[in-house]
């Protein structure tokens, strides 16, 4: 059995790896962890597994604290992946390939694995994440934006006009909002949608064909509700990812 842990710039998720697959996945905010708190929420409800792998985009800190709580409690070495130039079948894009984000190379890891074909991967959490991948397993490259909360927060806190405005606001539906707060959260995810449907349309225009669009993280259904195409929600693709990782590099 191997534990499987992706930490994101706001949450943390993890699931146990065995032969029949990935289990029940977990996901907490943890800005307020310490390694008695993610020992009490990780570790201890997983039995000792055989491998510690971690995707981590949340710096140092966090690093340091899965590491140290991990040899803590099993005795064991946490496995940080990082992108490479080539892993499970796929070849970066990147002309230095650490520097591609590692839950991004994850992703493409993933859904290379579960959907092979002509890709369009958006992920949508604090940052919102483009990626293009074909057929052959070759990264395209891709975009990264704020997500759609950042999106809103950087108004908030970076205006004094608007964020007075949107004080009294409510949250509403459609393009054309009646109040502030709705006309900055709407403008946000509009936004968004109409990337992801530019992106699809230039890997049209570059394959000749259209690729398929998979959508995932936390805030994949808001963003997904406005697209004109359809699209497949796939969940917890880090992990995934992890998953295929690990089986490549059995360690």
């Amino acid at each position: 059995m191997r534990l499987l842990i992706d930490i994101g710039n706001t949450r943390i998720k993890w699931a146990t790896l065995t032969r029949e697959g990935l289990g029940v996945r977990s996901a907490q905010a943890y800005s307020d962890w310490d390694q008695a708190r993610f020992t009490q929420r990780v570790l201890d409800s997983s039995p000792p597994p055989e491998r510690v792998l971690v995707s981590n985009v949340a710096g140092e800190a966090a690093a340091k604290l899965v590491r140290e709580a991990v040899a803590n409690q099993w005795g064991l070495e946490t496995e940080f992946v990082d992108s490479t130039a080539e892993a499970c079948g796929v070849r970066n894009a990147y002309a230095q390939p650490a520097n591609l984000g590692v839950d991004r190379w994850l992703s493409l890891i993933a859904v290379h694995g579960l959907r092979p074909g002509l890709t369009c991967i958006v992920g949508i959490g604090t940052a919102m994440t483009i990626d293009g991948l074909d057929a052959s397993g070759r990264h395209l490259g891709g975009a990264i934006v704020p997500g759609p909360d950042l999106m809103v927060d950087s108004l908030l806190r970076n205006t004094s006009d608007i964020a007075r405005r949107a004080e009294q606001g409510r949250s509403g539906e459609g393009l054309f909002a009646d109040n502030t707060l709705a006309a900055i959260q709407q403008g946000a995810a509009h936004a968004l949608a109409a990337l992801v449907e530019r992106a699809c349309d230039m890997l049209r225009a570059q394959a000749g064909t259209a690729p398929t669009l998979i959508l995932s993280g936390g805030s994949a259904a808001a963003i997904g509700q406005l697209l004109h195409r359809q699209y497949d929600a796939l969940p917890d693709l880090v992990l995934q990812g992890l998953a295929r990782w690990s089986n490549c590099h059995p360690g």
